[in-house]
């Protein structure tokens, strides 16, 4: 929890800084100059839909003066590259690859899949009490009660496991005599 606030924190002085640095970077303001300071640009205003017309179908992009779009990058194919597809409105539907089909779930199949979630979950509350143990001694008694009721509910599922891989031990050993 407290990583969190302190993350937050430096995020925040990192923001701060670098509106100051960009701020300060600017300097003073340039002074804006009035209505009648202005450069007025004249743009021919068409008088008739006729001399629109006659003019060309498409209006050229007016720039603003001083401004120059930079040209755009072209990297040439080299030997091996494969050029890009072009993009089309309504591709044709991917083939998903075939699914595998399930493979028969075995009564030791089950019984070796338990016994990893029951090892996994006892590998689980072994650190949780380690972790207990360190809050404990750290004086944080909300995380002591939030620790011990995980172990809690881990402990009753364990014992749950337990039953479930005594009963499958059972029918593991009935399958394995009947094949």
């Amino acid at each position: 929890m407290k990583t969190r606030y302190r993350l937050m924190l430096a995020a925040a002085v990192v923001l701060v800084v670098a509106m100051g640095v960009g701020l300060m970077g600017q300097g003073t303001a340039p002074v804006s100059r009035g209505v009648e300071q202005a450069e007025l640009v004249p743009v021919p205003i068409p008088s008739s839909p006729e001399t629109r017309a006659v003019e060309g179908a498409r209006p050229e992009p007016v720039m603003p003066a001083g401004e120059v779009t930079p040209p755009a990058t072209v990297v040439a194919l080299g030997p091996g590259d494969v050029a890009p597809e072009p993009e089309v409105a309504n591709p044709p539907p991917q083939q998903n690859d075939e699914l595998v089909p399930e493979q028969p779930q075995t009564a030791q199949w089950k019984l070796e899949k338990t016994k990893h979630i029951a090892s996994v979950l006892g590998r689980d509350v072994e650190r949780l009490e380690r972790e207990r143990e360190m809050a404990e001694s750290r004086g944080d008694l909300e995380r002591v009660r939030q620790i011990e009721l995980l172990m809690q509910r881990h402990r009753g599922r364990l014992v749950s496991l337990g039953e479930e891989i005594q009963a499958l031990s059972k029918e593991a050993a009935e399958e394995a005599t009947r094949q």
